[in-house]
């Protein structure tokens, strides 16, 4: 943040919470004596007991401000109402301090009271930021965090808040997995580190460590976060232990502050529709490319039409000209409304937050949906000086209608000379004769197909401060976490998914009840007036339990019940449940120390005892360390424009849960075998056990520097890391002998190197005529390479895994395979049949090894799914009451393997195809194949689906205005804001499909994809 925008906010509106931490920043007994000299000048007089009281520029109270005795280790801290009482020699000098403001030394000279006012210190002014079990001034933190504020969530209006920051913070790529309503996104942070484990990150509420992060975070309404941080070191996310590998995101939400209540009311409408749709074949493109595909021979003739046409339907369709666009038929216009009123305020004891919520997403195809109800109500009270005690309290409910997977796979497939209607206007339920493609509008008839998804969420942390003694603090945290889902599916006969089979229903009940239990115990004092330590301990214990059931069956007796009655069904299905059960007991310490506020210490370990493990073998410590050196307040720089500058490196190891509950003891599995003359139902160990699983473990070291200049005009930051992960979970092969065909063993290692950069500027910053344009830009990069595999040679050095496409020196992902250098050509028949088998009009390969021959050998790596690099750029106008908002994200250089141009140009000529430029003896291109009706698709095909994957995007573009406090006034109201915003409207790419934003896992887009959608939306929020 930049300190010019802090200088911004009022003194009145400073939360209770960052009062109630700058509390606890007292001035202890000494514990060693650290600056004799200081000491050994001071003249012993007569101690005086001082009292008074501490104000800002405004005359509130500043709670928590430090009052130190010069000199030596003495000290006090101001109450909630500012006062404070040292006992002080009568000619001492006292030295006043607050974060943000400048240190005000004012003399004794005799007196008992003293009331001082300090005032705001632009070169001082620093944020306080979540670091992990506690918070720190932003000038302090020696780790690798990043910040992002409500004003930045604020950006993008979206369901989830974690898509939010996409393209907001350095070293986080925040990836689209779809374009269905609610779908999460994919979160990396500094790539990836595991080949088999999970890469996402963990995500904290309120201090409470979510147990299912990326799902559970969507039951949180993105207006109720009033900041996260996002933790990308080892050092910083150490204090997390096995579960910091992948990075932390904070997610801290609203809570109230002093003051009179305020009202806040905020509301959006947008329209939604498809990014960009596909350019699929009309009828005429795809009878070509039929006739095409029954050429006799790659050079003879084509059969007349009727030969080639077997279906009356198509040559109707021919004659009258017709031609069906299923995909403009299944896809329309959706829209997205966001309502939420909150309340907040507060007494000097009590303050509080809460909010009622409602969004709902109306996807644009019909049946997909997302709809979220939302209650959050923070509360926190001083009972006295000791004790105070506070809770958070969501509750959520929302339900996803994920639809049907194969209503946009049918519209590309289905044959474009079909007909979806009858002479009726009833639909068909096949459009043509070929009985494998189904009409896709059947899939959207209501309660035709139904996959909903409920959930229910209570999530209720609760905490007790007490203040044992001057500097110490205990903080007990217990935070129950349950999470309620029913899914229900039904598929009616007239389906893809029946054919017109009897109808299918099931039920899946999950109910998920957790609970974390801390105790955190902090203290904090200053040594001398030059020297700050604190020390935190931690003990913590988490559990989780997962019970589910599951009711399969088949032959619903009338449709329009749905799953809601399993026991109608005329066939039983399938019935399962199971349990999962797992705990993890921690013990963590940190200690922090400066001086002089220029040099900055921390060092960390956390033990972390999991049921995961075997026993004997469940208990890891991860340590961490890291050091700062605050450049800007060296006496070389004192007199510059360097506003800013601190250099930090810290090192840090921090594991992974990859082990599996049961995992280690070898889990069973059923199997039918004969007993006599009778089938019978037997068990038998499914995995081979192994104690010895333990956590992959991530070992990363970070250089960095943050800068700020021309008093913070021009803040960033640059940050070089290496993370070295060992004991990755992999499959070693067994012999067959055994019994079984591996094991599974802690035996690889990746490493991931790579550079972030952030930049913040006011360009134009004048307030004479309120012009002001402010600039945003982050760019990351990262290089992943295995190092180690379960493969070795004879002396023990790595194999490539070729099975698994796993190569040492090479990112996790990639893509081995031929490279198609064109498509053989009709003069070169003899060279194709010697080569490769192939006539002209199929894929020509390149030889790699030379020999004449195309062979496994001549296969390569044609890219990975890692970015040369990534980021977003963001731009900012204001005049007077009107901003203006520019944001673009983009991400360049890596491959995409796209299955999606697999399924859907398989040229065959049986289904629709990707209008594509295709080989005839006429059209002799090198870019696709001829089609043929002999193949499904053509030979080497999977050659067809790699592309350069690097894209630019218009994230968003907004226009908003503040009315003037004149016309606010006459309203009653404190605040009113309009604006309109468009979402997605543009991007750049050589990617051809809907979006070319997809994450890693998204690769196989086949029949479950859904376009990426653009918005235009208007808002208004108000305030009382």
């Amino acid at each position: 943040m930049k300190k010019k925008h802090i200088k911004k906010l009022s003194r009145k509106t400073k939360s209770l919470l960052l009062s109630a931490v700058l509390g606890i920043l007292t001035v202890g007994p000494i514990l060693g004596n650290s600056d004799h000299s200081s000491k050994s000048i001071m003249i012993e007089d007569v101690q005086t007991t001082v009292t008074g009281q501490i104000l800002d520029e405004n005359g509130i109270p500043l709670a928590g401000a430090s009052v130190v005795v010069k000199g030596t280790t003495t000290g006090s801290v101001a109450d909630f109402d500012g006062n404070y009482s040292i006992s002080a020699p009568s000619n001492s000098t006292l030295v006043f301090s607050y974060v943000g403001y400048g240190k005000n030394e004012v003399a004794v000279n005799g007196r008992t009271t003293i009331n001082v006012t300090l005032e705001p210190d632009a070169s001082l002014l620093d944020e306080v930021v979540l670091v992990g079990y506690g918070t720190q001034k932003k000038g302090e933190v020696t780790g690798a965090i990043e910040t992002v504020s409500a004003e930045q969530l604020s950006i993008v209006q979206v369901s989830s808040s974690i898509d939010a920051i996409k393209g907001q913070i350095a070293g986080v790529d925040v990836q689209s997995t779809g374009g269905r309503p609610g779908q999460n996104p994919t979160v990396r942070i500094r790539g990836r580190r595991s080949i088999s484990a999970s890469n996402d990150p963990l995500y904290v509420v309120d201090g409470i460590p979510l147990i299912d992060g990326p799902n559970s975070m969507a039951d949180i309404n993105p207006d109720d976060i009033a900041s996260m941080q996002v933790l990308k070191d080892a050092a910083a996310t150490a204090v997390y232990g096995s579960r910091g590998a992948n990075g932390v995101i904070l997610v801290s939400t609203n809570r109230g502050k002093v003051g009179k209540t305020k009202i806040t009311y905020s509301s959006r409408y947008g329209t939604t529709s498809a990014t960009r749709l596909v350019d699929m074949m009309n009828g005429a493109e795809f009878a070509d490319l039929k006739r095409e595909s029954r050429r006799i021979g790659w050079n003879g003739a084509i059969p007349a039409d009727t030969e080639v046409f077997l279906d009356p339907i198509e040559l109707e369709s021919l004659a009258q000209g017709r031609s069906t666009d299923y995909q403009d038929l299944v896809t329309g216009n959706g829209y997205q409304t966001n309502h939420q009123i909150g309340v907040s305020g507060g007494s000097e004891n009590t303050t509080f937050s809460t909010s009622i919520g409602y969004f709902k997403e109306q996807g644009i195809i019909s049946n997909q949906d997302f709809e979220r109800f939302s209650g959050r109500l923070n509360v926190d009270h001083k009972i006295n000086d000791i004790f105070k005690i506070g809770a958070s309290f969501l509750v959520a409910r929302t339900e996803q209608n994920w639809g049907s997977n194969a209503t946009l796979g049918e519209a590309l497939a289905n044959n474009p000379l079909g007909v979806p209607y009858d002479e009726n206007g009833d639909l068909k339920f096949l459009p043509t004769n070929d009985g494998i493609r189904t009409n896709p509008l059947n899939e959207l008839v209501e309660g035709a197909y139904i996959d909903e998804r409920q959930q229910t969420r209570i999530f209720a942390p609760i905490y007790l401060d007490i203040n044992i003694a001057e500097g110490i603090k205990w903080t007990t945290t217990f935070g129950p976490d349950i999470r309620i889902g029913r899914r229900g599916t039904f598929a009616g006969s007239l389906t893809n998914t029946n054919r017109g089979g009897p109808g299918r229903a099931r039920i899946l009940n999950v109910n998920d009840l957790g609970y974390t239990l801390e105790n955190l115990l902090t203290y904090n004092t200053a040594l001398t007036d030059r020297q700050n330590l604190k020390v935190t301990l931690l003990q913590s214990i988490q559990k989780s339990r997962v019970e589910f059931n599951d009711g399969n069956v088949t032959g619903i007796p009338y449709e329009s019940q749905s799953f809601y009655n399993l026991g109608s069904a005329t066939q039983g299905g399938v019935l399962e449940s199971g349990l999962t059960e797992w705990a993890l007991a921690s013990f963590m310490g940190r200690v922090n120390y400066d001086f002089d506020s220029k040099y900055l210490f921390q060092a960390s370990l956390r033990a972390d005892g999991s049921s995961r493990l075997a026993p004997g073998n469940q208990w890891k410590y991860f340590p961490g360390v890291s050091a700062g050196w605050r450049l800007d307040q060296e006496d070389f720089l004192m007199e510059t424009q360097v506003s800013e500058m601190k250099l930090r490196a810290s090192y840090g190891e921090v594991g992974n849960t990859s082990v599996l509950p049961y995992q280690t003891a070898g889990r069973l599995a059923s199997s039918v075998y004969a007993f006599g003359e009778s089938p019978a139902l037997g068990f038998g160990l499914n995995e081979i056990p192994n104690e010895d699983l333990t956590w992959e473990v991530s070992k990363t070291l970070d250089i960095g520097l943050d800068y700020g200049f021309f008093n913070n005009r021009l803040v960033g930051s640059f940050d070089w890391f290496r993370t070295n992960t060992v004991d990755l979970l992999l499959e070693r092969s067994l012999p067959s002998t055994s019994g079984y065909e591996s094991v599974l063993q802690n035996v690889g290692s990746t490493r991931t190197t790579g550079f972030e950069f952030s930049i913040s500027g006011g360009i134009i910053d004048n307030p004479d005529d309120g012009f002001n344009w402010d600039v945003d830009l982050n760019l990351s990069t990262y290089n992943e390479e295995i190092t180690e595999l379960a493969l070795t040679d004879a002396d023990g050095n790595p194999l490539d895994d070729v099975g698994n496409g796993w190569f040492i020196g090479q990112p996790i992902k990639v893509y081995y395979d031929y490279e198609k250098i064109g498509i053989w050509q009709a003069n070169e028949e003899a060279a194709a049949l010697a080569a490769d088998n192939k006539v002209p009009g199929e894929i020509k390969l390149n030889d790699l090894n030379g020999d004449g021959v195309i062979t496994p050998d001549d296969r390569k790596i044609i890219g990975n799914g890692v970015p040369d690099w990534y980021g977003g750029f963001n731009n900012k106008f204001s005049y007077k009451g009107f901003d203006l908002g520019i944001f673009f994200v983009f991400r360049q250089g890596h491959t995409v393997q796209s299955n999606f141009h697999g399924s859907n140009n398989a040229l065959f000529g049986r289904y629709n195809n990707l209008d594509v430029d295709y080989w005839t003896i006429d059209n002799p291109t090198n870019a696709y194949p001829r089609p043929n009706e002999n193949q499904e698709s053509p030979r080497n095909g999977s050659t067809l689906r790699y592309f350069d994957g690097s894209f630019i995007k218009l994230r968003n573009i907004s226009l908003g205005y503040n009315l003037p406090d004149s016309i606010v006034e006459k309203l009653s109201m404190e605040k009113l804001r309009l604006s309109v915003s468009g979402q997605n409207l543009w991007f750049a790419s050589d990617y051809d499909t809907y979006d070319p934003e997809i994450s890693e896992d998204s690769t196989d887009l086949n029949s479950g994809v859904v376009p990426s959608t653009k918005q235009w939306s208007l808002s208004l929020k108000a305030t009382f």
